[in-house]
């Protein structure tokens, strides 16, 4: 066994956890509906040789004496079970397996396979997420679908080494530091920042969030509008999450005032060597919005956009310590960095597994990790949409409210880009 100090991102997971309730926010989930003759064996053969590759898989996450740890097994298994399907909706009983404890100390994941029908099943990978973000989990689609492929007789996998360990990653960053430049960045981002006290879709009043108890909601952008979004985009010589994000933070304005935090994912990869690496490299920092009344979308997005690229300058702060600062002016960070946040993939991985179809089954959280937190994933020319939300903040009416009157403001402006922000809060105020 080899010991290292748990990443940044990593200690700040591990350490949020410990003061969670269970279930933890931080489990994540990836599922799979599968449909043909499928090699259990050579599944599970797969699954063994992705653990051998990926040392993450095969590590434990503790304290030690002085310092939060990972410690590195140089064998290991991700435990496999096989269950029949209890039944229910798809959605929903994959998002009660979901909430199962799983002890990090033991092992950071678990895969399930449920024999869903005859020569259909599912295959559930829950994670936690010191071991996992988005790019891992395009890599384990692409790992896995070669190494089943192997397995069951096909072309040889020929996966390149990882270029480095999570380990070495952790031993380089930490020595490494966080620049005094950086740290006055978010000293000075974070300055007179506002307290969020209403969340849409219409002004109320909103308790204390206690626990982290969750549900969630769904809906798509059509590829009609989806086109329409990416030409606005274009125009606005932006992206499309800039846009997006950007929607929503005119969604949260419309009831709580001008000066509002959406926060979004940012990747810390960047090194080639990095590429290839299986765990969790993103942390979730907050975009600061500015949007007056009297301002058109069009400008309400480009301010937006030079905030987001400062964001990016200034990443290699990890959340926690951004935390730390606010609460140095003696203002609770949850109440204002991570209420509202926006993720989205443009390049969702897919599982191919040779004589079988396979499709993603996006499962909605264990756990409120905000009050708001919504995916959107492209789908063709378009975007299937979920939000995870917190039960104490939304009704499930509302909540649908919520994706309707974003919907609302990314169909005026894929109409507009120029249109009046005044003009999208009138409309908003119908769409409740």
């Amino acid at each position: 066994m080899r010991e290292f100090p748990q990443t940044f991102e990593q200690e700040a997971l591990w350490i949020a956890d410990q003061f969670m309730g269970a279930p933890s926010p931080f489990l994540e989930t990836w599922a799979q509906h599968i449909a043909g003759p499928l090699d259990v064996p050579a599944l599970e053969r797969a699954l063994s040789a992705l653990v051998r590759r990926h040392e993450v898989l095969r590590t434990t996450f503790t304290h030690g004496e002085t310092s939060t740890v990972q410690r590195v097994h140089p064998d290991g298994a991700v435990p496999f079970e096989r269950l029949p399907w209890p039944g229910g909706d798809l959605h929903e009983t994959l998002r009660r397996a979901g909430q199962r404890p799983l002890d990090i100390t033991e092992s950071p994941a678990r895969m399930t396979l449920y024999d869903y029908a005859p020569d259909e099943y599912v295959l559930l990978l829950q994670i936690h997420h010191v071991a996992i973000d988005d790019a891992s989990l395009a890599l384990l689609d692409h790992e896995l679908s070669a190494l089943y492929t192997e397995e069951t007789g096909g072309e040889p996998a020929k996966l390149p080494a990882p270029g480095t360990t999570l380990g070495a990653y952790a031993l380089r960053t930490r020595e490494a530091g966080i620049t005094p430049e950086d740290l006055a960045f978010w000293d000075g981002f974070l300055d007179g920042m506002p307290p969020l006290t209403q969340l849409p879709p219409r002004a109320r009043p909103l308790p204390e969030r206690p626990g982290t108890a969750c549900d969630c909601v769904r809906t798509t952008v059509p590829d009609e509008l989806g086109r329409a979004v990416r030409a606005a985009a274009r125009s606005l010589r932006t992206t499309p999450n800039v846009l997006m994000s950007t929607c929503l933070a005119v969604t949260v304005a419309a009831v709580n005032g001008d000066d509002v935090i959406v926060y979004n994912p940012v990747s810390r990869r960047g090194a080639p060597e990095l590429d290839d690496v299986f765990g969790c490299l993103t942390d979730l920092l907050p975009v600061r919005y500015r949007v007056p009344a009297d301002a058109t979308f069009a400008e309400v997005c480009a301010a937006a956009k030079r905030v987001s690229l400062d964001v990016l300058r200034h990443r290699n702060v990890p959340y926690g310590m951004i935390g730390g600062v606010n609460r140095a002016r003696g203002m609770r960070s949850g109440a204002h960095l991570n209420r509202v946040g926006l993720v989205l993939d443009e390049s969702p991985g897919e599982l191919s597994l040779p004589g079988l179809r396979c499709r993603r089954v996006h499962v909605g959280g264990a756990a409120a990790k905000s009050d708001w937190l919504q995916y959107v994933v492209t789908d063709g020319d378009g975007w299937d949409v979920r939000a995870d939300y917190a039960t104490a903040c939304f009704t499930a009416d509302e909540a649908a409210a919520v994706l309707r009157q974003w919907v609302t403001v990314l169909a005026a402006v894929a109409e507009n880009s120029r249109v009046p922000v005044r003009t999208v809060f009138d409309r908003l105020a119908g769409t409740e």
